[in-house]
């Protein structure tokens, strides 16, 4: 079965942070959302990157990376984009939270000083996350049954190839009965035939 989840998502504006990659930190951005589960914003952002855009993924110090590559949404030159998603708070309130740092090579991160544009590009894709992981978890609700449907209706197609089967071997089987029955009457007749010879003969 699919458990039906409505999201009630909840995002902050995009806040401006240093975030520490490997051994540095870097100027970067940072959302937070609540009501959604770091899977599901994980798989979300990868599904725009990877699936929309085509980008090519690795692995930097713990964040996914897109490294010298186009992207559009951003503006017109290769980026590096780095990302992470994390989450803080207690147990029954916690906050799921992107990590993001967007460089031009050799870790040159965009800032609003330096890249106003990029930046504010950067900022109108975080803040649209929110809506683009209520539209994914969605299709994928939709992915899965659709999916249970397939196999439900490969199961009806199995069952009822399986039906007819046993209901040839059911029409074979009273067919054999049918003459069984036919045979039985005559050999009786042949018995009572018999009978009557010998009781006849007894006599």
């Amino acid at each position: 079965m699919v458990a039906f989840v409505t999201l009630t998502l909840s995002a902050q504006d995009v806040k401006t942070s240093m975030i520490t990659f490997g051994k540095s930190q870097y100027p970067g951005y940072l959302l937070d959302v609540k009501g959604a589960s770091v899977e599901l914003v994980d798989a979300t952002i990868r599904d725009m990157f990877e699936t929309q855009y085509n980008l090519k993924a690795s692995k930097e110090s713990g964040f996914r990376a897109y490294l010298n590559q186009p992207f559009a949404p951003f503006g017109s030159e290769n980026f590096d984009i780095y990302y992470t998603v994390s989450e803080y708070g207690k147990k029954k309130d916690k906050t799921t939270q992107v990590s993001m740092i967007v460089c031009t090579g050799n870790m040159n991160a965009i800032t609003s000083a330096n890249n106003p544009d990029a930046d504010n590009a950067v900022r109108y894709f975080l803040k649209n996350i929110p809506p683009k992981i209520e539209q994914y978890s969605s299709q994928q609700e939709i992915n899965a049954l659709k999916e249970q449907l397939a196999k439900l209706q490969s199961t009806k197609e199995s069952l009822e190839k399986d039906q007819d089967k046993t209901q040839k071997q059911i029409d074979k089987l009273k067919q054999t009965m049918e003459k069984n029955d036919a045979k039985i009457k005559e050999t009786d007749k042949a018995i009572s035939k018999v009978q009557e010879q010998l009781k006849a003969l007894r006599k």
